[in-house]
């Protein structure tokens, strides 16, 4: 005998068809996201994984000023790796453009072709394919290098670049100022000038290793370098090598935090699914009470109000996951390929995936609405009969203040609808704090950008490989040399730019570095991100000596170009063991004359501008979807939670124009007890959006060597009260329609 109960959800779906659909799009848009996210990083991870394998990406490198002798090589080798030549040569290339140019290798770093093929003839060249598109160069086109037109004959990927770091210290990537190229061997001896960098690649013999024995391996493999006297300028393992490793761990964090907030998302529709249907059992008390006077079990009953959740968040996810793999994918699969130069990929079913989008989010909504609506259920029959639900609580209604009658009742509709309105407040909260990380990335990245520019020390700093005098007024030498130093929240080494200045440096006047002090300054963005403080001992290791160092903060110095720590020069002289006249650098305001021989470096105030643009196009579409993303979420609960308390009071409402109150009168006494709420909620939200928000950035940073100044500006906080209000005002006029076409008759119809 089929349920008669059945019957009611047919017409259940016809009457509330506004309140569904707003829930199963907010849950459809959760599932396909999360779905068609999972589906591409699992595709992609695979694709790099296998790469990686294939082409046989080293496991570290190492650099020197010049060619290390073979006999230093060969004793390394003997410690379980096969070390090879890589160099490289940093070519200036278009506008403000560098190219780092290697020879094409098949024992190490095999470069896989996304396009045409590699170079094999005379002044052929195969480039990145990330930074040939975002440089507009093609197949076939032609790239002057040092005075010479080099045919592009493809585009590549290489397995140690799959994040364009031009060096391991910057904060974020660059994809079209900063290149990977190769060449053939014949054409690569074209490039053995003072660009050349003696850059070498180590890899394990055996590939068995796990991470203990890989680094211990790499630390004596430095160790030997160093005994046997290499003059090493870097030495990187792959694991902390960013433009290998940033990619995984930037998708290791991506995807549990994809989970988190779908997670999140469909957890708070279930709370908004409860609230629906214990407003619908409000309304259909006296049928509930019937029915259990004439032997329907609670647990029928429940599992009929079950239903309709469990039904929505099945076609839910159907369609979620329907939209998720087969429309998603290239989107997701754009973001990635947009930001790294990673190989070709192929998206793949996956049945992981597909419980995580199907089975969980199911589970969520049966969980919660259970456990809500078991304890709206737990009423007698009588009190069902008699539409005596809240009495069975111990609560004591609460005296209202001695306001005008319009304001009690306003606040009267706010307290018999809190649940709904605590909702309503959780959901503009995420909203909010979604929008405010949309708004807020271009401002805080330019604030980065102009604060870098304005806390530079000089117009250029030159670093060398030798020193060279300089005869002008303008330059000032100093000591730079990079130390590491523990973080603890990140669990990884951090380099620290060391520099020694003169004790009168014209530059930076503001530090008091006798040549007695042996104190350090710190700059504030290491300070912030190591949590230290004035006064404290920091501990620093050498990594190619493996000596410790512990130095006394004695002050900080707003500095955001690095992570960097200054001290007096002949005091860094003395603890690195050179002569005190040592040094390696200079700070100038004007362009300097340094033989290329010499010249290691140049940083000019052009490389912040690149920085600044680079990373403005980086984050540009996520910016926006976050902005898309805040705008849904805002108006599919502001409609469903809103329309529920008009539903809730729609015989009150008939009533009142039964009694004469014209329908403006209505909407200021219901509508408006809402927009109250919704104005609260935006503004009183702020301070948890501001930490929410400092929190997801500082999440963010952990991974990342460098720091950001969270900075928002105070607009961007009218700007998201203004955009929840716009978004409340066109879910007002919807409602203002259903007010209006409540009708009398309700009113006459009751027979209470």
């Amino acid at each position: 005998m089929r349920n008669p109960l059945n019957k009611r959800l047919i017409r259940d779906l016809k009457h509330n068809a506004g309140r569904y659909i707003a829930v199963a799009v907010i849950m459809i848009a959760s599932v396909a996201m999360l779905s068609g996210f999972l589906s591409t990083a699992d595709g992609i991870k695979e694709a790099f994984e296998n790469n990686r394998v294939n082409c046989k990406v080293e496991n570290g490198l190492f650099t020197s000023y010049f060619k290390i002798p073979k006999e230093t090589i060969t004793k390394t080798e003997k410690l379980g790796a096969n070390i090879y030549e890589n160099y490289y040569s940093n070519e200036p290339i278009l506008k403000s453009t560098k190219l780092r140019i290697y020879e094409s290798k098949k024992d190490i770093d095999i470069p896989t072709v996304i396009e045409g093929r590699l170079p094999e003839g005379k002044y052929e060249i195969a480039l990145d394919r990330l930074f040939a598109r975002n440089n507009s160069l093609k197949v076939g086109d032609k790239l002057k290098i040092k005075g010479k037109y080099y045919k592009i004959t493809g585009t590549i990927s290489l397995p140690n670049y799959s994040s364009l770091f031009e060096k391991n210290s910057n904060l974020m990537m660059e994809t079209k100022y900063f290149g990977i190229a190769v060449v053939s061997k014949e054409d690569f001896k074209n490039f053995n000038d003072s660009n050349l960098v003696y850059n070498y690649s180590y890899y394990f013999k055996n590939r068995n290793l796990n991470e203990r024995k890989s680094k211990d391996l790499s630390n004596k493999i430095e160790k030997s370098l160093v005994k046997n006297g290499a003059g090493l300028t870097d030495f990187c393992t792959a694991a902390n090598n960013q433009s290998i490793s940033f990619v995984q761990e930037d998708m290791g964090s991506d995807v549990p935090s994809m989970k988190v907030f779908c997670y999140i998302t469909i957890a708070i529709m279930a709370f908004v699914f409860a609230i629906i249907v214990m407003s619908t059992i409000d309304e259909e008390s006296q049928i509930i009470g019937t029915l259990l006077s004439n032997g329907y079990s609670k647990r029928e009953i429940l599992g009929h109000y079950m239903r309709m959740p469990i039904f929505v968040t099945i076609i839910s996810a159907v369609i979620g996951n329907i939209i998720g793999y087969f429309v998603l994918p290239p989107t997701f699969k754009a973001m990635y390929y947009n930001s790294y130069s990673l190989p070709p990929c192929t998206i793949k079913l996956n049945s992981e995936a597909l419980m995580l989008t199907t089975i969980i989010p199911i589970c969520i909504m049966i969980f919660i609405n259970i456990s809500v609506i078991s304890l709206k259920l737990k009423a007698s029959p009588l009190q069902f009969l008699k539409k005596d639900l809240k009495k069975h609580s111990n609560g004591k209604p609460v005296k209202l203040p001695p306001f005008k009658f319009v304001k009690r009742f306003r606040l009267r509709v706010i307290l018999q609808n809190k649940a709904n309105y605590f909702m309503l407040f959780i959901g503009i909260f995420l909203g909010s704090v979604i929008l405010l990380f949309g708004l807020a990335m271009m401002p805080i990245i330019n604030h980065y950008v102009e604060d870098i520019q304005n806390t530079s020390v000089s117009n250029y700093q030159y670093i060398l490989k030798a020193p060279e005098v300089v005869r002008k007024n303008s330059a000032e030498s100093f000591t730079v040399y990079s130390l590491k130093t523990y973080y603890k929240a990140g669990n990884r080494n951090l380099d620290v730019s060391f520099y020694g200045i003169s004790s009168k440096s014209k530059y930076l006047k503001n530090l008091s570095l006798s040549d007695k002090e042996k104190g350090i300054y710190m700059s504030d963005g290491v300070m912030k991100k190591l949590g230290n403080k004035v006064g404290d001992r920091v501990k620093f290791l050498d990594p190619y000596t493996n000596d410790t160092y512990y130095l006394k903060v004695i002050g900080s110095i707003h500095y955001s170009s690095g992570f960097a720590v200054f001290m007096n020069n002949k005091q860094l002289n003395r603890l690195l063991k050179y002569d005190e006249s040592y040094y390696n650098g200079y700070f100038s305001n004007k362009k300097l004359n340094i033989s290329s021989k010499n010249l290691a470096s140049v940083i000019t105030s052009k490389d912040m501008v690149k920085l600044g643009q680079q990373m403005t196009s980086s984050v540009g579409s996520s910016a926006n979807m976050c902005i898309i993303a805040a705008i849904l979420i805002y108006i599919a609960l502001m409609y469903i939670l809103t329309k529920i308390v008009i539903d809730k009071n729609s015989l009150y409402i008939s009533y009142m124009k039964v009694f004469g109150y014209e329908a403006k009168e209505i909407r200021s006494l219901y509508l408006n007890a809402t927009t109250i709420v919704v104005i609260l909620s935006l503004i009183l939200g702020l301070p948890l959006d501001y930490l929410a928000l400092k929190y997801c950035f500082s999440f963010a940073l952990n991974k990342v060597n460098g720091y950001m100044e969270i900075w928002i500006p105070s607009y961007l906080f009218v700007a998201i009260v203004a955009v929840g209000i716009v978004t409340y005002l066109v879910i007002n006029l919807l409602h203002v329609k259903r007010i209006n076409k409540i009708s009398m008759a309700e009113a006459l119809k009751n027979r209470e």
